[in-house]
């Protein structure tokens, strides 16, 4: 057996001990405790900021002594509007209301009347409410006249005309929310949780939405009764109750410009006044009924014209009686949890099963928390950082296109076209020197957007756009220190020495990150954000991209320089082990359960370092072998994801979900839903952009002179610029050896980035990010001023030598033969 195949059977022993152990550290959660009843009280666009100890006692009262969370809300689309909030609060999945956000949809308004008005045009009479609140309700708190239609309910405006309308048949807009091609993309069966528990009393506008399938016992009130006796009398008809506080739906007039609130700031305070004094005489009747009461007051959408947020989320009763935070295993960490979440807790907490439709997970209690007031602090800082990220991401996108085109620009202006037979001319060799530390400070650009986070840029607070200034400013400082690090450290007399050193900047705050916790990956301009939801710990795919470049190349190097020292019988053990080892520990980090989760990562990386070990160690690469590498990653992914599901369903992964939703049947649903997320970024992410000029690079620097595609290549070219790349043969740059070193370490690169690309539904979302560290890097190496390193290009009466020629150790990879290591 050779001593790559040795050390690839090292490696799945040590992924299967390493996983396994990882997977089995984590302790089950508490069974949760049974509940009589569950109260569900939605409030639309409530978020942290509103509560205070004198302004909302009862809000804060309740909040006290229970755990809390800041809710995402998203929905299947990208602004969670009231009915979209609902239908997905009821389905425990990500739907939607069938009204797109761009403009009126051609749906026909509800006809059946308010209670209290004229019969409506199908001839039928009103529905008096049920109840005797009907006669202690008084005028002024009759439901609001409906507003006509304007182009400025063309945002959430015409879901909350709908929901104040009546929604006059519920069971139709559950048919509608199902037909909806949003809906059916994440496989969500709308109004579960009422199908689940059989009976529901729903009180305000839009809770139908959440419970009223075909077979449900449905009760409907039009409002809360003002005497908390008889909201009492509403808790006991079903052991589930569904309550609406929409107030801030009417605190405000949509606009075509979003807001942050979609309010009026004296509206707003009324209107959470109103909230709270409702707040009140809900957890009065609470106290008053008997039995076990689980109140779950969430917020479930933004209101009006407002920007997507974080919201409040407060759960009290049976398993939920102390002062902490709360979490659940869809975001697997505190103080975060989804609308999602609701269904699954409130079935749990009355010992229903579960659907499998359900993509939430119950609600659990994650430790203790400071006292109320430095926890809504908390919580509100967060909802800055995710409201931040969440707006500034296009925009950094955008930039970070401009910046690493306008470094190759620059590359190719004062280097591109040079000929090695020339003087080097003065001016010529200034701007070269002058590109290195603009390429070198673009490619500390991807790695400072996570350093930015060690520094408090939330605290400015969200009003007026400055905490997105004090952001732009942290991420450009960082950079800055990155830079200044590379470029001035002990290792600048290196010839890889800086680039080395972001490298390594990089890798070590990627990896070190997911150990403590994952807190510089959450609120990144390229991690990740609460609003969007799509992750909330490990590693996000764009970060995926900046760590296979960081780990391969390093890796590469690192495994040469030990193969260089070993003796020469066991150099190719010794780099095989290197490259194999480090791939185990960075599968590992990526993929294990606690620490990456990341499923396409580890699908992504352990092909690239595969390639590595058998470009290094001059094993042939052919395509059955090339098979097997993709064949060895899918059953690491495989072993990772059935390790995960074998796990309490509370504590898995989405590694572990999605092995369940295989055995359900729910598997293509998540697949496709991905794919169609990949093509979408395609052709619409700024990044895609990124793409060209990664090509306009690689077309630059690394083109093929000789065969059949370097000459198809060679023609396309201007003259300037035909002839070698200038990383192949170029022993003015670097040595031969460290040539076909880092050749190796980019074939495996692409591998890992072409795989990734097609796993992940980042797409190419994922290379472009990779390519804002790498292109910049290889930049600076090609514009390296024409004086250094010049031995063997000049004759001894210094006069120009012949071109340097291919190095001995060049590589070529074909599809039936061998690796061939030309002498």
């Amino acid at each position: 057996m050779t001593s790559v195949r040795r050390a690839a059977a090292l490696l799945a022993v040590l992924l299967t001990v390493l996983i396994a152990g990882g997977t089995t550290a984590a302790a089950a959660p508490a069974a949760g405790a049974r509940a009589d009843r569950v109260l569900v009280v939605g409030v639309p666009g409530l978020v942290w900021s509103d509560l205070d100890p004198e302004a909302t006692p009862n809000l804060w009262a309740l909040a006290e002594d229970a755990p809390i969370s800041a809710v995402s809300v998203r929905a299947a689309r990208a602004t969670s509007c009231l009915l979209d909030g609902w239908a997905t609060l009821g389905a425990g999945n990500r739907a939607r209301f069938p009204a797109p956000d761009e403009a009126i949809p051609p749906v026909p308004l509800p006809t059946v009347p308010l209670p209290g008005e004229a019969p409506g045009t199908d001839g039928e009479p009103a529905e008096p409410e049920a109840g005797p609140a009907d006669d202690a309700v008084p005028e002024e708190e009759q439901a609001p006249a409906v507003p006509p239609v304007a182009p400025s309910l063309s945002h959430c405006g015409l879901q909350e005309r709908l929901a104040a309308a009546g929604l006059a048949d519920p069971q139709s807009a559950v048919a509608a929310v199902a037909a909806d091609r949003g809906t059916a993309r994440f496989g969500a069966e709308p109004a579960a949780l009422g199908a689940a528990v059989g009976c529901a009393t729903v009180v305000g506008r839009a809770p139908a939405l959440a419970v009223a399938a075909p077979g449900v016992e449905l009760t409907q009130r039009e409002r809360l009764p003002p005497d908390p006796g008889l909201v009492a009398e509403i808790l006991t008809g079903c052991p589930l109750t569904l309550v609406s506080l929409d107030p801030l739906v009417d605190a405000g007039q949509a606009d075509l410009e979003s807001s942050d609130t979609g309010t009026e700031p004296q509206p707003r305070a009324a209107a959470v006044d109103a909230i709270d004094a409702a707040v009140g005489r809900l957890t009065d009747a609470v106290d008053a009924v008997p039995g076990e009461t689980l109140l779950l007051l969430q917020g479930v959408s933004e209101v009006n014209d407002g920007r997507p947020q974080l919201h409040v989320g407060i759960a009290s009763g049976p398993g939920f009686d102390e002062a902490a935070w709360l979490s659940s295993a869809s975001t697997g960490r505190a103080p975060f949890t989804q609308l999602i979440d609701v269904a699954p807790t409130a079935l749990t907490a009355l010992g229903l099963d579960v659907p499998a439709s359900m993509n939430g997970q119950p609600l659990r209690v994650a430790g203790e928390r400071p006292p109320l007031a430095e926890a809504v602090d908390v919580l509100d800082r967060a909802n800055t950082t995710a409201t931040v990220h969440h707006r500034s991401t296009g925009a950094f996108f955008w930039g970070l296109v401009a910046v690493t085109a306008a470094v190759v620009g620059l590359g190719l202006v004062v280097a591109g076209g040079r000929r090695r037979n020339r003087a080097p001319r003065p001016a010529g060799e200034w701007l070269r020197g002058a590109v290195r530390p603009v390429a070198l400070g673009a490619a500390a650009l991807p790695v400072a957007t996570y350093l930015a986070g060690l520094l408090p840029w939330e605290r400015t607070g969200g009003e007026g756009g400055r905490a997105q200034l004090a952001l732009a400013g942290s991420v450009l400082l960082t950079a800055a220190a990155v830079t200044a690090v590379a470029a001035l450290g002990p290792w600048r007399t290196s010839r890889l020495g800086p680039p080395a050193a972001v490298l390594t900047i990089t890798l070590a705050t990627l990896v070190g990150d997911v150990l403590t916790g994952s807190s510089l990956e959450l609120g990144g301009l390229l991690g990740y954000d609460a609003i969007v939801a799509g992750r909330f710990t490990g590693y996000g795919n764009l970060s995926f991209g900046l760590l296979a470049v960081s780990s391969l190349l390093l890796t590469a190097f690192a495994a040469a320089a030990a193969g260089r020292r070993a003796p020469a019988a066991r150099a190719r053990a010794v780099v095989a082990g290197t490259v194999l080892g480090a791939g185990a520990l960075l599968v590992l980090v990526i993929g294990a359960p606690g620490l990456g989760r990341d499923f396409g990562g580890v699908l992504a990386a352990l092909p690239g370092f595969l390639l590595l070990a058998m470009l290094l160690t001059r094993t042939r690469v052919t395509l059955t072998r090339l098979a097997a590498v993709l064949a060895t990653a899918v059953v690491a992914v495989g072993t990772l994801a059935v390790l995960d599901w074998l796990r309490p369903p509370g504590d898995r992964s989405h590694l572990g979900r999605f092995v369940e939703q295989v055995l359900t049947g729910e598997a293509w649903t998540v697949v496709s839903r991905k794919a169609q997320a990949n093509l979408d970024i395609l052709l619409g992410s700024p990044l895609a952009w990124m793409l060209p000029v990664a090509l306009v690079a690689a077309v630059w620097l690394v083109r093929p002179a000789g065969g059949r595609w370097g000459g198809w290549v060679q023609r396309l070219l201007p003259a300037p610029l035909r002839g070698p790349g200038l990383l192949r043969g170029r022993s003015d740059l670097l040595a031969a050896d460290d040539l076909a070193t880092l050749r190796a370490g980019l074939l495996a690169v692409a591998l890992s980035l072409a795989v990734g690309a097609a796993v992940n539904d980042s797409g190419v979302a994922l290379p472009a990010t990779a390519a804002a560290l790498l292109v910049p890097l290889l930049v600076w190496l090609a514009a390296a001023p024409r004086t250094a390193g010049r031995a063997g290009t000049e004759e001894a009466d210094g006069t120009p030598g012949p071109d340097p020629v291919e190095g001995p150790d060049r590589v070529t990879v074909v599809s039936r033969g061998s690796t061939v290591w030309n002498a």
